[in-house]
């Protein structure tokens, strides 16, 4: 009966099967997997309330690609001194999740392929499917340091139909950035290959402490249709109140095609909400105190892994430039995957690494933005486990 874009098993994995039986028990579980922010205890609430009832429940003003003053003010937000970005280059969506799907949907044909990195959150290959299209990954390799492989994303995009070209920076979970050769390695390839780039930069303004400034965006003047994504959940955290935002830039006949094309598509659905539309200008207002909050939090969990890794030299934490996830690379003497079961055995969940294609060895993956007293106790009995084995 279903559409074969539906996976045939749906079926939960152990570890997911584990962890819902553990709280279905009321076993009390440390959550190092936590990446909302209003669970975290962190979202401006009452600033968002306020922006809010400030515009009323009625306020629907139904534009194609937003509000015009929505997108001011994220072009006002987006502006630097290299860039300033036009209000007409600006849509609005209902997540970075819809974002993709918007221009999975403009950019390529049933058939067609998405070319997108691995390891990372595993979003891509369902959302191409979903669309009909094919995905492809290409590899983040870890030889010391995260860099691009080459090869690997030549031969993706060597293959007939293939139309995107996604990167993440930072990537999720690896918190790695792509370098100025890279960079320039993949506007060229997707030039010749006559792909556009969708850049999710959505953890562009958390580096990883004690870097203080956003990491680069790929925003700006591009030789190729270059599509940046943001959005309110992990800018403000705020995801309840759902709404992203695509940014174009690149050559102006083919952008101005674009997104007379995303338009229309945005026309079909209009799915951002009236209110959050006309509150944006002063949410966007909540993301200076929501950042510093973030990054406090971020480098207190840090310093607790650091010193995790310095009383347990079995674990080693893997260089990030960025993001909310911290990578910890385990010892070989039994799987990941068993190394997180019995982890929540302890009453501790964190993710194996496969969850995110990580390959390589042994890894657990964890968000930095738990409660630090929940972090730094999940992290005592992760060493307890390592050191016990």
């Amino acid at each position: 009966m279903l559409s074969r874009r539906i996976p045939p098993a749906l079926d939960p994995n152990a570890w997911t099967l584990r962890l819902a039986q553990a709280n279905a028990s009321g076993q009390s579980v440390l959550d190092l997997t936590l990446t909302d922010s209003l669970r975290a205890g962190l979202a401006p609430l009452e600033q968002a309330a306020v922006a809010l009832a400030t515009v009323g429940a009625g306020a629907h003003a139904p534009e194609p690609l937003g509000l015009h003053s929505a997108r001011a003010a994220i072009a006002a937000m987006l502006t630097t001194r290299e860039i300033e970005p036009s209000v007409e280059r600006i849509a609005l969506t209902s997540s970075t999740s819809e974002s993709y799907a918007q221009l999975f949907r403009l950019l390529a044909d049933s058939g067609e392929a998405v070319i997108a990195p691995t390891p990372s959150y595993p979003l891509f290959e369902a959302l191409a499917h979903a669309e009909g299209l094919e995905h492809r990954p290409y590899r983040l390799a870890f030889d010391g340091r995260w860099h691009l492989d080459r090869d690997s994303l030549e031969r993706a995009a060597s293959r007939p139909g293939a139309r995107i070209l996604v990167v993440v920076e930072p990537n999720n979970p690896t918190g790695s950035c792509l370098d100025a050769p890279d960079r320039e390695f993949v506007e060229a390839l997707a030039e010749r290959r006559g792909m556009a780039i969708v850049s999710d930069e959505v953890f562009r303004t958390f580096p990883r402490p004690p870097a203080t400034s956003p990491l680069s965006s790929w925003l700006g003047p591009r030789r190729v249709p270059t599509f940046v994504l943001g959005g309110l959940s992990k800018l403000c955290g705020l995801p309840q109140l759902k709404l992203g935002w695509i940014a174009a830039s690149g050559p102006e006949p083919a952008v101005r095609e674009a997104m007379a094309g995303l338009e229309w598509l945005s026309d079909l659905f209009l799915s951002v909400g009236g209110p959050v539309q006309a509150a944006l200008p002063a949410l966007l207002l909540t993301r200076e105190r929501f950042g510093l909050q973030v990054r406090a939090r971020i480098a207190a969990n840090m310093a607790a892994l650091a010193q995790l890794c310095e009383e347990c030299p079995a674990l080693t934490l893997l260089p990030a430039e960025g993001g909310w996830s911290a990578v910890l690379r385990l010892p070989g003497m039994r799987h990941e995957e068993d190394w997180a079961l019995a982890l929540l055995e302890r009453g501790v969940a964190a993710h194996p690494g496969h969850f995110y294609d990580l390959v390589g060895g042994e890894h657990l993956v964890v968000s930095s933005i738990v409660e630090p007293r929940v972090f730094a106790e999940g992290c005592h009995r992760l060493g307890l486990l390592v050191d016990g084995f």
